[in-house]
């Protein structure tokens, strides 16, 4: 199992998103947990090495996966538009 943890700046980014939508996500982040390559995850291809986002709705959920620290962390929240990534 992996251990989740939120960078500070998700936590703003949480507050301006409706409850609706947060708790669509909250489920995809447990999820997480047990599976961090959950099926329809995407690379983040810009570069990075181990950076991920998943899709829920109209917002992007990326993260980084640490193997060796059995570890997942959340990198941004944000809504779909041409500057998301």
């Amino acid at each position: 199992m992996f251990k989740i943890i939120f960078k500070q700046s998700v936590i703003k980014d949480v507050k301006k998103i409706p409850k609706k939508d947060l708790q669509g996500m909250a489920n995809d982040i447990k999820i997480l947990k047990y599976d961090p390559l959950l099926p329809g995850t995407k690379k983040i291809k810009k570069g990075r090495k181990n950076y991920y986002r998943i899709r829920q709705g109209n917002y992007r959920v990326g993260y980084r996966i640490d193997l060796s620290k059995k570890l997942v962390e959340i990198i941004f929240i944000k809504i779909r538009s041409e500057n998301t990534y």
